[in-house]
């Protein structure tokens, strides 16, 4: 059985641990079906998430590894409010490890699409959630 989850580059940056290919990672999830990008990535289906304390929500995952993918996004000032970013490009760059902080052809990472395998899911416990 394999998912793909994508998994926020800031989230690395704030409280992530680096994983490889063939690693066996634990990770909380959201459900969901997409992200926000003019990128055309493929079907997600779970969205990392370390920051959210609504363990009604949350969903732990475990799985290993298979392929990790960055995406990549350009930005510019966004018409509605030119005072914020938004994603106007980007690029889907394979890669064999995730750790934060990465960069390409000036533009930033905004995350990583991360394919597992041999993977379970069960609804989060109270008790699970250690942060806030």
């Amino acid at each position: 059985m394999n998912c793909t989850v994508f998994y926020e580059s800031w989230q690395m940056e704030c409280c992530g641990t680096a994983f490889s290919i063939g690693d066996t990672v634990t990770w909380f999830v959201y459900k969901t079906t997409q992200i926000n990008t003019p990128v055309d990535v493929e079907e997600i289906n779970y969205y990392y998430e370390a920051h959210s304390s609504d363990f009604k929500n949350i969903f732990v995952l475990k799985g290993k590894v298979e392929a990790i993918k960055i995406l990549y996004e350009r930005y510019a000032p966004s018409t509605e409010n030119p005072r914020f970013l938004v994603p106007v490009g980007g690029k889907v760059v394979k890669t064999e490890f995730a750790e934060g902080f990465e960069k390409f052809d000036n533009m930033q990472a905004s995350g990583y699409i991360v394919h597992l395998n041999e993977y379970t899911i069960r609804p989060a416990k109270k008790e699970d959630i250690t942060f806030k």
